[in-house]
């Protein structure tokens, strides 16, 4: 009783004080009601949060009630949400938003303008400012601080909302992920004030990706990533984006820009330099409000692609992340100072130039993030205010920079040639480079670069266009600088992991052309696997077309057998009809397929799930308590594990306190029943950390060679790296090589003499697929003490008793970037040796 006392005490203090934070703020202006009279509490109120529904019904009002908001819907959320923006002026930018667009785009693309026409968008034209709060649905906060922002925007006579409303045009999207939102919500009312209080979900809170949801935006995979783009790249042309999160709450409060070495040499040194600007004056406007614990140049650089902030930039946009410390969703944290780490790593937590003022410690609470982000947004308003057509000019003369760029030094172009075969991946690339609003052209006739004669139809991607520099950094083969290792991604060349060949072109050349209508054009003049016109090859699908695997889905569901020729001239095709033959393997129906997901919520599992679904290949989730039950047989022929650690799939949730019914791992009813589904019969496919549980469980013959002593210095933390095949029936139809993406991966070697003493099986039964190559394993990125995976296992096939288990070193489906290594995943779902 005691304890419940000083809960409920303590609680209440914690409210009253979080009230008495926002009492000097008025919750009406000119009939505009504030956030806080529309929640009847204040914004950021301790284990209180907004859902999706509330936020959205507030932006209605809020553009009901005040002729300077508008609300549109763009579209729909992967879940079916509605996704919003708010756009925030004064009444007569409004009104005239058609001319503020046209002004933006000339700033977007000076091409083919006169000097007046050029003067007069940055003139007349306004600053187009994006802010995205909450793409992570756990960093709650940003949700409640965006409505506050938008209603001070909105009605406020005081500087800088005032002047802003004149010099810029605010496009604020409520939640980049509004799905997240409620599951986040609904998740934390649930254990709120329970000893579960704060907890992680268990599923992923974007349906997908989860938190990788900020790893999509050069893929395109995800409808919001989606909406936004098109937004920013085909309406908007804005000249900043502000992209709102939260991180961990062991060191700073608060991280704005600059951001941390090494730069990436294809960002724009004026956009670069804009970045640093308005960063390092937000510090000082912040310290000047009494926040401090601000720390710079920490964390984050300004190197990978694909995030909300680092896309934008290689489109001269002006790409700003800030990061506030976390609570416990919205639950407030005490900490001591004596707890807190240095931001730059150093022994001792104090000042230095990039963290000017440490905060003290104390009570960190949902209301003073909200404090934080809101004192940046009105630095960030202030600054534009100041000179409103600097930032117009900035980001037209960078746009006139990358023009330039492709005309004088580094590749004219890069051409797509008719003879890629995965014509499902040409369309993909062209759909997710227009869709970012990059030109993509198509020869009207023959033509010859560099010395080479190339057909019509060829694909030419100029670089002399406003986003030349975002198509470099996306086609050309990244070299990570040398100094401080990465700690994350470090290559990302697209066509290598989606599998299309691609030539650089250096020299000026002149080509007949016209401008792709729609992605779809792309391949009309492709002939794709010419050995599909013979007349042998009647109804055959090419195994080297993405897009056959769906249609041998859907084949397959409809009664037809088919086969899979490994030998020969035809090897890789996949013809119909059930005759047996000496040089095939049979393809009978589709297999049923069960997807391992544990409570944790794996964003791995998600991405698989993607693919799956984006190929329409059926599967149920198996969650611990299925897999515990046994007779797995029963439900399903093939199980897949993603890339989860030992810990989880072992001991689940633990030692996080969890809800009973999600707490529990497989240990040991679980992989005793997954040992017996594939001695039955079974297969089963594991990748990265579950291919070494894997081993484990059946006490396969094999070493992971990145966990041996000799292997202390080895580093792969996100590169793409060059792999061979082996000659198997698996393998039939394929390049030589391929390209995969190694992130903390995995490779193997057998076991040699003295190590197999314990293990049953004969390392002679162990079957390798695919290696990492020999030499020149790095294709882009970074690759420390290389030769310790040189030559070792990167795909291996085991039987086991009456079943087998395909073990991945690394990720095939990885963030569905590496499209090249899909078709590894579907062969091993659905190619098997005959048993008959």
């Amino acid at each position: 009783m005691l304890s419940l006392c000083l809960t409920v005490s303590l609680v209440s203090s914690l409210v009253l004080s979080a009230n008495r934070i926002y009492a000097q703020e008025p919750v009406q202006s000119d009939g505009v009601r504030s956030p806080e009279d529309y929640l009847r509490r204040p914004v950021g109120t301790d284990f209180k949060l907004a859902d999706w529904p509330t936020v959205s019904d507030y932006y209605r009002q809020l553009a009901d009630q005040s002729e300077n908001v508008l609300l549109r819907e763009v579209g729909k959320t992967t879940e079916g949400r509605e996704f919003l923006i708010a756009v925030i002026s004064s009444k007569t930018n409004l009104e005239n938003l058609d001319e503020i667009k046209k002004q933006t785009s000339i700033v977007t693309d000076p091409r083919n303008r006169s000097d007046e026409e050029k003067q007069w968008a940055i003139n007349e034209g306004k600053v187009v400012l994006f802010v995205t709060p909450t793409m992570h649905a756990t960093e709650a906060a940003a949700t409640e601080m965006g409505m506050q922002f938008a209603w001070q925007l909105a009605t406020s006579q005081e500087e800088p909302f005032r002047s802003a409303r004149e010099n810029i045009v605010v496009v604020i999207t409520p939640s980049l992920n509004p799905d997240g939102v409620d599951h986040v919500v609904q998740w934390y009312r649930e254990h709120v004030f329970t000893p579960f209080e704060g907890t992680s979900m268990t599923k992923l809170y974007q349906y997908y990706t989860g938190h990788d949801n900020n790893r999509d935006w050069f893929m395109l995979t995800q409808a919001e990533t989606r909406h936004l783009t098109g937004l920013m790249y085909q309406e908007w042309f804005p000249q900043i984006l502000w992209d709102v999160h939260q991180q961990g709450n062991s060191r700073e409060r608060f991280f704005v820009p600059p951001y941390r070495d090494p730069l990436n040499p294809n960002l724009d040194p004026g956009i670069v330099a804009g970045i640093n600007v308005l960063g390092t004056r937000a510090v000082m406007d912040m310290q000047r409000e009494g926040l401090n614990g601000i720390a710079t140049g920490v964390s984050y650089d300004n190197w990978w692609n694909g995030g909300n902030r680092s896309v934008p930039a290689r489109h001269n946009t002006i790409g700003i992340l800030t990061e506030a410390a976390s609570v416990k969703i919205a639950s407030p944290v005490f900490q001591e100072e004596t707890v807190l780490g240095d931001p730059l790593g150093q022994k001792k937590y104090q000042p230095s130039n990039s963290f000017i003022q440490p905060w003290p410690g104390g009570w960190w609470r949902l209301n003073d993030i909200v404090k934080y982000e809101l004192s940046f947004g009105r630095s960030l308003l202030a600054s534009i205010n100041r000179e409103p057509e600097f930032w117009l000019r900035n980001a037209m003369e960078a746009a006139e920079r990358s023009i330039a760029s492709g005309k004088a030094g580094g590749p004219r172009a890069w051409l797509i040639t008719i003879e890629n075969r995965d014509l499902h991946a040409v369309r993909r690339l062209a759909d997710i480079l227009m869709a970012s609003g990059v030109e993509v052209s198509k020869a009207d006739a023959e033509f010859v670069a560099d010395g080479r004669t190339y057909p019509p139809g060829t694909l030419i991607i100029w670089r002399d266009q406003p986003y030349g520099n975002y198509v470099k950094d996306l086609f050309e083969l990244q070299k990570f600088p040398e100094g401080r290792a990465p700690y994350d991604v470090s290559g990302w060349t697209i066509p290598l992991l989606m599998g299309v060949h691609r030539v650089t072109v250096n020299h000026d050349f002149q080509a007949n052309v016209s401008l792709l209508p729609n992605s779809g054009a792309s391949t009309t003049e492709f002939p794709g696997d010419k050995r599909l016109a013979d007349p042998s090859a009647s109804n055959a699908l090419s195994s080297l077309d993405s897009s056959s695997w769906t249609k041998l889905v859907n084949s397959l569901q409809a009664g037809t057998e088919h086969r899979f020729v490994v030998k020969g001239a035809n090897a890789g095709l996949i013809l119909p009809g059930a005759k047996p033959e000496e040089d095939t393997l049979p393809i009978r129906s589709v297999p049923r397929i069960g997807v391992y997901a544990p409570w944790t919520g794996s964003m791995d599992e998600g991405w698989l799930r993607w693919v799956l679904d984006e190929f329409e290949i059926p599967f149920q989730t198996l969650r611990n308590e299925t897999i515990r039950a046994g007779r797995l047989e029963d439900l399903v022929d093939v199980i897949i594990i993603p890339d989860v650690t030992k810990v989880q799939l072992n001991h689940g949730r633990k030692p996080e306190p969890s809800p009973p019914q999600f707490s529990e791992g497989l240990e040991p009813e679980g992989a005793i029943a997954l040992e017996r589904f594939v001695r039955q019969g079974g297969r089963v496919i594991a990748f990265d950390d579950a291919s070494n549980w894997m081993i484990d469980l059946l006490q396969l013959p094999l070493v992971d060679v990145t966990e041996e002593k000799s292997a202390k210095e080895f580093s792969c933390p996100g590169s793409v790296l060059r792999s061979v095949f082996e000659e198997h029936p698996f393998t039939a139809g394929l390049p030589p090589d391929i390209a995969v993406y190694f992130a903390k991966s995995t490779a193997w070697r057998v076991k040699n003499k003295e190590e197999l003493k314990d293990v049953e099986l004969k390392p002679e039964t162990v079957t390798t697929l695919l290696k990492y190559a020999p030499t020149r394993v790095l294709y882009s990125g970074y690759i420390a003490k290389e030769e310790i995976i040189h030559d070792q296992m990167a795909w291996a096939v085991c039987p086991y008793g009456e079943g087998d288990v395909h073990l991945f070193g690394f990720r095939p489906h990885y963030r569905a970037w590496s499209q090249a290594t899909f078709s590894l995943l579907f062969r091993s779902i659905f190619f098997t040796a005959d048993k008959k």
